[in-house]
């Protein structure tokens, strides 16, 4: 019952991004207003951000980790460095949810999977976003710790990754 509502409530908040990536911002100063990446770092995947405003935006990653997978859907507020043309640094956070399929599920913490796991959490973020000079492709590097509630309570710290993004 309690993974239920919890399930529930994850993709109610990928529903709303999915929408928020279809509809445009009124207000978005930017030349684009969606970026769609590939993750590659401690963990494989892609990634999909929307802003809605102009220094406001919401990101939804999708990566495979210790033969399970993980969605992130994050808020991030993105900052321009002034000294360095092209160059933004980001902070923001959010929740996660993950899936291990016994007996694939092996994380490096547990001898042996003898279950399912499907761990929820919050996440916060930081990074630097760098636009290649009169291009559509962005690089971004980010640490991105996590702290799960069910099933492998603990912070992970150790997520980082690169992520080169197209914006259309």
């Amino acid at each position: 019952m309690k993974n239920s509502y919890f399930l529930r409530i994850f993709l109610f908040c990928l529903l709303f991004c999915f929408s928020a990536i279809h509809s445009k911002a009124q207000y978005s100063f930017r030349d684009y207003n969606v970026m769609v990446g590939i993750r590659a770092g401690t963990s494989l995947g892609g990634s999909v951000k929307h802003f809605v405003t102009d220094h406001s935006a919401l990101e939804l990653m999708v990566f495979n980790r210790w033969k399970g997978w993980n969605a992130s859907l994050l808020y991030e507020y993105h900052m321009d460095i002034r000294e360095f043309r092209g160059m933004e640094w980001y902070v923001g956070g959010g929740v996660h949810y993950g899936i291990w399929k016994e007996p694939k599920a092996e994380p490096p913490w547990v001898y042996k999977g003898t279950e399912d796991y499907r761990p929820f959490g919050v996440d916060a973020i930081v990074g630097l976003e760098y636009n290649f000079y009169n291009t559509n492709f962005y690089l971004s590097l980010d640490w991105k710790p996590a702290y799960n509630f069910v099933d492998f309570t603990d912070l992970w710290w150790d997520e980082a990754s690169f992520t080169l993004r197209y914006s259309f």
